[in-house]
């Protein structure tokens, strides 16, 4: 995770450093938007919003999350798992056909699940999309939400 972690941060790089500090519900982050990933055709419910930065969590019990920052919207964020192509939730031959399709060489793939928190009387849950990953070509710093057609994978899959 720490590779995919790097990758993300790393991969997803600018010439021009653009730093500006946004206040979310998880608290003040310093993100730099020269590293901004744009969404042509937005995420699921939100085609307007296309321009999002990743950044590293603030909360450190939090660490192997990543945080998904709009640059449109200051106030939508998404909790984030960053998942190599081998991985337990989704299966790697899927994941290599929805490169395919997006034009993604999978040396340049960021991969990550949308993060929901289930919080209980006494417990708090954690699930992921696995039916609709994003799919982020590092290098050229744009993504897609990819809905898979199987039923096998969960819009709720349990952490």
């Amino acid at each position: 995770m720490l590779h995919q972690s790097a990758r993300l941060t790393g991969a997803i790089a600018s010439s021009i450093v653009m730093m500006e500090t946004i206040t979310t519900r998880f608290g003040d982050i310093t993100v730099d938007t020269g590293k901004a990933v744009l969404f042509p055709r937005g995420l699921l419910g939100m085609p307007d919003k296309s321009r999002f930065v990743l950044a590293n969590f603030p909360t450190p019990k939090m660490q192997q999350f990543t945080l998904l920052q709009s640059l449109d919207e200051h106030t939508l964020s998404f909790i984030t798992l960053p998942l190599e192509i081998k991985n337990a939730i989704l299966a790697e031959a899927d994941i290599k056909a929805a490169c395919r399709d997006l034009q993604i060489e999978e040396a340049n793939l960021a991969l990550l699940l949308i993060v929901s928190v289930h919080r209980g009387v006494d417990q708090v849950k954690l699930s992921v999309n696995a039916r609709a990953p994003l799919l982020i070509d590092a290098a050229r710093k744009v993504g897609a939400q990819h809905v898979f057609q199987q039923d096998h994978y969960k819009v709720q899959h349990m952490l």
